[in-house]
């Protein structure tokens, strides 16, 4: 019965780091008298997933699937608040940050983690 429970305790702690973690990072480029450059690699999810934390110089940011926006957080304040445990079904995102005047650039990192 020991054993048993050596084995168990030794498992939980494997079994939480097995949890899939992965990131996805955008970029934004203002480019006087044209249009933002926006950069994202995108990630591709085949299981829910949520988003666990986000880091970045950035005014909000919007979250893309199939080419539309999935949601927005257009402030700060509000993607800070309010976008951790926001979850995304399977499929193809993009991440874009709105980037905060006057500065010329901005930067998005979203950590996900498979939803529990």
């Amino acid at each position: 019965m020991k054993r048993l429970m050596a084995i168990i305790l030794f498992l939980i702690p494997l079994a939480a780091m097995a949890q899939k973690r992965i990131t996805v990072s955008g970029y934004q480029d203002r480019i006087p008298n044209a249009n933002a450059e926006l950069r994202c690699d995108g990630v591709r999810i085949t299981r829910t997933m949520e988003i666990d934390s986000i880091s970045g110089y950035h005014n909000g940011f919007w979250i893309t699937k199939s080419g539309r926006i999935e949601k927005a957080y257009w402030t700060l304040r509000q993607a800070t608040d309010s976008s951790i445990g926001y979850e995304l079904k399977p499929g193809f995102y993009y991440v874009y940050p709105n980037v905060i005047l006057p500065s010329d650039t901005a930067t998005i990192t979203l950590w996900l983690r498979e939803k529990k």
